[in-house]
């Protein structure tokens, strides 16, 4: 396995499914305070590689022991949230926390990072908020050999944290100019505009991946060719569900569109990370080791979270197994609100810049 791989197996899922510097993804190595250049998006499998496949009590389960749903239980969820009918509201708000786990280069311990970004939708635009949560050993085992190894002090990813600045619980802003769907950026109108049909959607969806491949191009990005079309349908649909205010009937056409991708399953009893129970379309993305599966409400249609699973074998310093969790989504609120951002004093809300927390 080269390099490269090693290292985006490694790669937190703090920063979503774009192409970001390690830097940036150390959640509490810096600060999060300017937007990362835009980037041909990158999935969202190349998360940090898991050892257990334990979260708290609830047991992750590889999901291709389950036996699938019956797809009239899809349908009839998919079909209620196209007839809901939302009443928005001053404020937007989704508030997603974000598990990796993974081994620290050159130590014999595992270790857990979370993350909390929470999107806004707010009258003078777009928020994004990022606040560094905690890292620590993942099981008692891992506890006992980092303690060992002297407790060093744990900032992300890197170990001893020299010349680090420690971000935990500090949140910084960034105010994008738009709700960004791979490397478009889309105004609220477009975004009502994306259609409530699966296949034109898709098509929609596949015309702005090709600009996004010549604007990749253009610049001599070597991963214009890495993933295919499917795969990228996948994380802009998993965008459109938890990133922005997307409208019930686009969202219904969402999932029919994701569930209708080539290898995509319905799997019923499937649960989060949290051990919330739901529907979830399952996936295998191409040429990576891992399994998305994007677990939702079956009452509401809501997403509940998303998880990575190990699908194939992996070098044994990296510390997983077949069937152990890679990165996890909690979507912990999301919907229309009327309280909005609350900013650090002196940070004005101004498309293109970033404000660091205090």
């Amino acid at each position: 396995m080269t390099r490269n791989v090693e290292d985006r197996l490694r790669d937190a899922f703090t920063a979503g499914a774009e192409l970001v510097s390690p830097e940036s993804l150390k959640g509490v190595a810096a600060p999060v305070v300017a937007r990362p250049r835009r980037s041909f998006l990158v999935l969202p499998m190349l998360a940090a590689a898991s050892v257990a496949v334990v979260l708290g009590a609830v047991a992750i389960v590889p999901s291709w022991s389950r036996q699938p749903a019956a797809p009239g239980g899809f349908t009839a969820v998919v079909d209620a949230l196209a007839r809901r009918v939302e009443q928005p509201r001053e404020y937007w708000r989704s508030e997603v926390e974000t598990l990796t786990r993974g081994r620290p280069s050159k130590q014999t311990y595992n270790i857990e990072e979370r993350t909390r970004r929470v999107h806004w939708a707010t009258p003078r635009g777009v928020a994004v908020a990022t606040t560094p949560l905690q890292t620590r050993p993942v099981t008692t085992a891992d506890e006992r050999k980092w303690r060992t190894a002297g407790a060093p002090a744990l900032c992300g990813f890197a170990v001893g944290c020299k010349g680090v600045q420690d971000r935990r619980g500090r949140t910084d802003y960034w105010f994008p100019e738009g709700f960004e769907l791979g490397s478009a950026s889309l105004t609220r109108p477009q975004l009502l505009a994306l259609p409530e049909d699966p296949q034109r959607l898709r098509a929609e969806l596949s015309r702005l991946w090709g600009g996004e491949r010549q604007e990749a191009a253009g610049r001599g990005s070597p991963s214009v060719k890495r993933y295919s079309e499917q795969d990228k349908l996948w994380v802009m649909g998993e965008q459109l569900l938890t990133r922005m205010p997307t409208p019930p009937a686009v969202r219904a056409a969402v999932l029919r569109m994701m569930a209708a991708l080539p290898g995509a399953r319905i799997v019923d009893e499937a649960k989060d990370a949290e051990g919330r129970s739901g529907l979830a379309i399952v996936r295998r993305v191409d040429r990576d080791p891992l399994e998305r599966r994007l677990v939702f409400d079956r009452s509401s249609g809501d997403v509940l979270g998303m998880t990575s699973l190990v699908t194939e074998p992996l070098p044994a310093r990296l510390g997983l197994k077949v069937g152990d969790l890679a990165s996890a989504d909690v979507v912990r609120k999301h919907g229309w609100t009327s309280e909005g951002p609350r900013l650090p004093e002196g940070c004005v809300q101004q498309a293109g810049k970033s404000c660091p927390g205090p």
